[in-house]
């Protein structure tokens, strides 16, 4: 049985996942882990399970680009790709317990990347998901699917055609974190500049302190 959840919308209309937790000026690392990773606030408990990818699919995530529709912005496709390579990069760097690799041409991935011709405010249609078909996106949307063990088993990411190109770093690196099983925002002035976790900004391009620490958390605890 597989479980998934859906950052942003959890259903078209009127259900809606927990986006983000609010909070105020810095939080300690225990909080700030518990918060992306179980939605938990300041103090509090889970609002959603611990998931992430195992070995020995886990140790090595396979990230690709699904082929690009005809129209899409090429300058756009060509940042992305460069914003992927930084981000598999940070990635790998914050921790050893897994590592991300960009797909071979004949190979299947575990994380897929899907551009769409969309804007911020469409809903997406026609990509053969039903847990997405309706669903309106912003920038970019994640998905991603868990077995009864709490092993992430597939993710899909999916990304509109009119985000900015100095927003491209920050926004692949937001979603392939959260790809990772780190899977809500913090809405926290505080973080607006310190974390690509930030509800609220687009402008972090490199994980903080604390997000690396979130990451290596992740991947060297069993909860």
């Amino acid at each position: 049985m597989k479980y998934l959840v859906v950052l942003l919308l959890l259903f078209a209309l009127p259900l809606k996942a927990q986006e983000f937790i609010a909070s105020n000026g810095p939080l300690t690392d225990e909080d700030f882990y518990r918060t992306v990773a179980c939605g938990a606030r300041p103090g509090g408990s889970c609002q959603s399970p611990f998931v992430r990818w195992t070995p020995p699919r886990g140790q090595q995530i396979i990230v690709g680009f699904d082929p690009a529709p005809p129209g899409f912005p090429g300058d756009l496709q060509e940042m992305l790709s460069q914003s992927l390579d930084r981000a598999i990069q940070q990635l790998n760097n914050a921790t050893d317990a897994i590592q991300l690799r960009r797909r071979d041409k004949s190979g299947s991935a575990d994380i897929s990347i899907i551009l769409r011709n969309i804007v911020s405010g469409d809903q997406i249609s026609g990509l053969g998901i039903s847990e997405l078909e309706g669903v309106p996106i912003s920038a970019a949307i994640v998905q991603v699917w868990w077995n009864d063990a709490l092993e992430i088993t597939d993710a899909v990411i999916v990304i509109a055609r009119d985000i900015p190109l100095d927003e491209a770093d920050s926004i692949m690196l937001e979603e392939l974190t959260q790809g990772l099983g780190l899977l809500t925002d913090i809405r926290n002035p505080f973080y607006d500049t310190r974390s690509v976790f930030s509800e609220d900004s687009n402008s972090v391009r490199k994980l903080g302190p604390q997000d690396r620490m979130a990451v290596a958390r992740h991947y060297a605890s069993r909860n």
